[in-house]
């Protein structure tokens, strides 16, 4: 039996990163997307957020893509949030998604990040927190990107 880990971060915002998500509702859609998560045979390990975007780690089944997996999350995701009278203001997610590998000995420090998101933006921009990700994974950010 093959045994194997692919941990992401992954990170993706609403549309024109409006703060679309209600507070009040997040439990709601972070376990609607557990759900998706599962049926890909994925595992969620946490799942965290404001109202503009989430962050999720996750360990990739190895017969799912990533690409795959984001397009299953995001569209059956946003499907269910615009004809859900909890989210009116919703129009959708961005296009674009931030993902990155993560180290097994990385683990709890990702999972103790996104548990922060809201102390987190209450200092720091969206925008800012992507610039320091990206540099962190090796690449720029441009700040039209995910929007």
């Amino acid at each position: 039996m093959s045994k194997v880990t692919s941990l992401h971060h992954i990170v993706f915002c609403t549309k024109y990163r409006e703060m679309t998500i209600p507070q009040d509702h997040c439990e709601d859609l972070y376990r609607f997307i557990w759900a998706e998560i599962k049926k890909s045979h994925s595992k969620l390990i946490r799942i965290g957020g404001i109202q503009n975007h989430l962050h999720l780690l996750v360990d990739v089944s190895p017969n799912i893509s990533l690409s795959a997996l984001m397009r299953n999350i995001k569209a059956c995701s946003s499907g269910w949030m615009k004809h859900d009278g909890r989210f009116p203001k919703f129009r959708g997610w961005a296009h674009e998604y931030f993902a990155v590998s993560v180290n097994s000995k990385d683990k709890i420090n990702v999972i103790d990040y996104i548990k922060r998101q809201p102390v987190h933006h209450a200092s720091q921009s969206f925008t800012q927190e992507l610039t320091v990700l990206a540099y962190c994974a090796g690449f720029s950010f441009d700040a039209d990107y995910m929007m």
